[in-house]
């Protein structure tokens, strides 16, 4: 008897421990299995947005996997852990909900994985599946126990699953980042050659009445802010501080769209990511499009400063003719919510 009781007081405490040492994982490590995750079989995505905007078809929306509390991130979202080298888009969305909810498939489709993609962690399960356009839905940060043995069957013997279908439940998560518990699911959608796409495009829209804002805009030069307005020869461009919120009042996002207009010229679009601008890779262009000195994004600082002046195919020529210029800065969220803000600067 002394035996069996010792046994289980060791069972129970062996059991009290390991939930300890899951409540405390270090939450770095999520950011760098996230940014290096790419996985074989994303090779087998066909669909691509143009299939899905063909002139005179409404392209096919789909339900939220998860009861939604708010997004926490979205794909242009910037990640800065442990240096400007480091730097990535989000590249897909994180969905928060309450730890434990249903994760119910968006889109029907075969599984074409299930797997644990940080051997030894649980907090890294996730059940992929390409739908019936070949697009393929990584989910992420699902809890193994939860996910049922059917799903397991169903990735074996290659047999289709409809939309809705329950694929598990949402890992708790140990991070508490801004004052809120970091329960969510990690959503990729990937097309044709691996591209990331914008998870927004194919979910319904979110109800959202309030309007992105411009905080800051200043002249930067060789990538440090610079004081005032008037400047002389040298490389410059504009920065912006831009964010947005959805369904949150803490998590700071970057906008949907930008536009620009100089010096009186009709407006064109700066920035909009219905797919990531490197395709595949998650860290192409993040230090072009964003001024990582003046940047950051953590589990303790969100601030998306963004290069007004750079494009991936050609940079904006910055106005440097003698006298005054300005600048008009239109920015919109994914409901059209917009605001706007003007910027003027001399040259000497």
């Amino acid at each position: 008897m002394k035996l069996i009781k010792n046994t289980c007081i060791i069972a129970v405490g062996t059991l009290f421990f390991s939930l300890i040492a899951k409540a405390q994982k270090p939450p770095v490590i999520h950011e760098e299995v996230e940014r290096d995750f790419h996985p074989a079989y994303a090779a087998l995505a066909t669909g691509t947005l143009a299939q899905r905007h063909i002139t005179g078809r409404k392209a096919e929306r789909y339900p939220w996997p998860v009861a939604i509390k708010s997004i926490g991130h979205t794909m242009a979202s910037y990640q800065r852990y442990g240096g400007v080298s480091g730097a990535y888009f989000h590249h897909g969305l994180d969905i928060r909900a309450d730890a434990g909810s249903d994760v119910l498939a968006s889109a029907g489709g075969q599984i074409v994985n299930i797997e644990n993609y940080m051997p030894g962690d649980d907090a890294y399960w996730e059940v992929a599946i390409i739908d019936k356009d070949g697009f393929i839905w990584q989910y992420h940060h699902i809890e193994r126990d939860s996910i049922p043995q059917s799903i397991f069957e169903a990735y074996e013997t290659k047999t289709p699953i409809p939309a809705g279908t329950k694929l598990g439940e949402v890992y708790y998560w140990s991070v508490v980042t801004f004052g809120e518990r970091y329960h969510h699911i990690h959503l990729n959608i990937l097309g044709k050659d691996s591209a990331y796409l914008n998870p927004f495009d194919f979910l319904d829209l979110l109800p959202d009445a309030s309007s992105p804002e411009i905080s800051k805009v200043y002249l930067v030069r060789d990538g440090n802010s610079v004081s005032g307005n008037t400047i002389s020869s040298g490389t410059y461009t504009i920065g912006a501080e831009i964010k947005d919120l959805i369904l949150s009042d803490v998590f700071v996002l970057p906008p949907n769209e930008i536009k620009v207009s100089l010096n009186g010229t009709t407006p064109f679009t700066v920035w909009k990511f219905d797919s990531l601008p490197g395709g595949a890779d998650n860290e192409k262009y993040v230090n072009e499009f964003y001024l990582p000195r003046l940047a950051c994004g953590d589990y303790s600082c969100r601030k998306p400063v963004i290069n007004l002046g750079f494009r991936k195919k050609a940079g904006q020529p910055f106005p440097l003719t003698p006298g005054a210029h300005e600048i008009e800065i239109i920015v919109s969220d994914y409901s059209g919510n917009e605001a706007r803000r003007s910027f003027r600067w001399n040259v000497e």
